[in-house]
């Protein structure tokens, strides 16, 4: 790790009343962080320690590592007004002159203080962007795009395939007035809004209807531009169109040799606003009132009008996958790949589209897709999401820790005994449970980190053959069952393809030991039904509770377990019994381990 973070570290020095930039906590957040200031060196301690003056801040002088500071370099950035200009505050590194694009980065002209690649820069370095593919592969690759040249504009453009519509079911307009900014947002602000009336996407209005506007911070320092659209949204009539299930999308290109993902240019504002839409998506500035002519982002039925979009477009292309503008093409072999990327080519281009190249990967082998990397038969978490999860601080409320487990749940299916080692903190959020962090609380934290990092490569399922399923119930802890998804792969060798582990209710740990085995099975096919449900090849059960292979046969006046007879009926299972000495996968995944 340090030899990796070598290969960028900068030397950095300061000198008394250098100005810089400080990362501190969030005022009203204290787990988040971000680069406030300027503020001024008062004094150094060492090579690493510098005493900042903080004059607004709580307490006025600290000691800040080195680390935590970057120079401050005041640049004057033009808008495209003679008359005016921003002062903008760049994190630079520790040189004496400094321009963004050292950082790859480049202030474009058609928006303040964004940075991204234009279409057409990409387009004219091609070879470059597809260097990571063979040289007849990138040969193809390039004459598919530059044949479809029109799809990548460095505008969005308007599709003509649907409009969206805003229904208030004849609610009174909704009138807010602008929010106080000071001066430099304003400025910003005015400048945001000029790029929407430059290429169309607003113009000026006298709709009865307002909402404010406001700046998000971004990672890189700059600004997003919002508008609050939340009181426009609760007098919205709701659109349920559905949005495709993410585990059913990461299955099906997991097991693909070569993956293709595609986005979107500005998706939401390549769709037209109706009239009545655009009069509702009227916004306010402390500059100006104006209105949309597309789809902005924060409306609330604009994921459901976008997806509803996608599928009129892409519906019937085999082996396409569409989650909102993330489009992702998985196939076989190469020429079929590719005739797959000439038929999504052309929808796109009859619906009047713009892809975003810059974003798009082609013929991969592997690609992040609904924060996962999948293809070439393997799914694996992405490595920056676990570091994110690893480095989250010790929580200090029942808040901190919902907010712990809501990141790590979203990777469970690659953990085993996830619900054991959480168990503790689980317990933590209990209504009754006053938040005392215990060293159980500190030992769960710590393992759930350490079983995130081992986490285990999970390969796609294939439906055309047998899954095998382990399931086991812990009679000694008696707080949980666990069980894991197996299919056999071309090496002879049994792979995981998901894992499974669930706490038991209050009331079922007081269960007998053969109905907890029963209830295990039932919970374990329940989870995975949408892989064993319908096959018709039979799914092998190992179970290390020997009465379970004699479940569909017993007489038994238990309605626990006659039910879970019956529920097995609609299963095509074959149980065999495994010593639990032997089934050592599932046997782990009810048991925990906090010592």
């Amino acid at each position: 790790m340090k030899t990796r973070f070598d290969r960028r570290s900068v030397v950095r020095s300061f000198q008394a009343g250098d100005r810089v930039l400080v990362l501190l906590p969030m005022v009203g957040s204290a787990l988040q962080a971000k680069f406030s200031g300027p503020y001024q060196v008062q004094s150094k301690l060492s090579e690493t320690d510098y005493i900042i003056h903080t004059p607004e801040r709580r307490r006025k002088t600290r000691v800040c590592h080195v680390n935590m500071l970057k120079p401050y370099v005041s640049r004057e950035v033009e808008t495209g007004n003679d008359e005016c200009a921003v002062p903008v505050a760049f994190i630079a590194p520790a040189v004496s002159s400094y321009s963004p694009e050292e950082d790859g980065l480049s202030l474009r002209d058609e928006t303040w203080g964004k940075h991204w690649h234009k279409n057409s820069e990409v387009l004219n370095d091609l070879v470059g962007f597809l260097s990571d593919l063979s040289d007849s592969r990138a040969e193809d690759v390039q004459r598919l795009i530059l044949s479809f040249s029109d799809l990548f504009s460095d505008v969005p453009s308007r599709t003509h395939v649907l409009s969206h519509d805003i229904d208030v079911n004849n609610h009174p307009p909704i009138n807010q007035h602008a929010y106080r900014v000071n001066p430099v947002k304003r400025e910003v602000m005015s400048s945001e809004v000029q790029y929407l009336v430059n290429y169309g996407l607003a113009r000026p209005t006298s709709s009865p209807w307002s909402s404010p506007c406001i700046l998000v911070p971004k990672p890189d320092g700059t600004y997003r531009f919002c508008t609050d659209f939340r009181k426009v949204n609760t007098v919205t009539k709701p659109d349920s169109f559905p949005l495709p299930c993410m585990e059913d999308c990461v299955d099906r290109v997991g097991s693909a040799k070569y993956v293709t993902k595609l986005n979107l240019l500005k998706g939401y504002w390549q769709v037209p606003l109706t009239p009545r839409a655009a009069e509702i998506s009227a916004f306010v500035t402390p500059d100006c009132f104006m209105q949309y002519s597309v789809m902005a982002f924060g409306l609330r039925n604009a994921p459901a009008t976008f997806q509803r979009l996608m599928w009129r477009i892409l519906a019937g292309v085999p082996n396409c996958e569409v989650y909102l503008d993330d489009i992702v093409l998985h196939s076989s072999s190469w020429p079929s790949h590719l005739q797959l990327i000439t038929t999504v080519f052309t929808r796109l281009r009859d619906a009047s589209l713009t892809l975003n190249l810059a974003k798009c990967e082609f013929g991969k082998a592997t690609v992040t897709y609904l924060v996962k990397q999948v293809g070439q038969g393997q799914v694996r978490p992405v490595e920056a999401k676990i570091q994110a999860i690893v480095e989250f601080p010790t929580p200090k409320t029942k808040r901190g820790v919902r907010r712990f487990l809501g990141m790590a749940g979203y990777y469970r299916s690659f953990c085993r005994n996830f619900s054991d080692v959480v168990l503790p903190l689980t317990n933590l959020l209990r209504n009754t449970v006053n938040f005392v962090w215990s060293s159980e609380c500190e030992a769960a934290f710590d393992n759930t980190k350490a079983l995130l990092c081992s986490s285990p490569v999970l390969a796609a399922p294939t439906f055309d053959q047998p899954f095998k399923l382990e399931v086991d119930c812990d009679d000694a802890s008696a707080t949980g069952a666990g069980a894991v998804l197996l299919q056999e792969g071309s090496d002879g060798l049994d792979h995981p393809i998901c894992y499974f582990s669930k706490k038991f209710l209050k009331h079922q740990v007081n269960y007998s030991t053969i109905e907890k085995e029963a209830l295990a099975l039932l919970l374990a096919l329940q989870h995975f039904e949408v892989y064993v449900g319908s096959t018709a090849t039979p799914v092998y059960v190992y179970a290390d509770h020997n009465p379970l292979v004699f479940l569909s046969r017993m007489k038994n006046a238990n309605q626990s377990i006659m039910h879970s007879s019956l529920y097995l009926q609609g299963f095509n299972l074959e149980i065999k019994y495994k010593k639990g000495s032997d089934n050592i996968l599932a046997d782990t995944l009810s048991r925990c381990y906090l010592d």
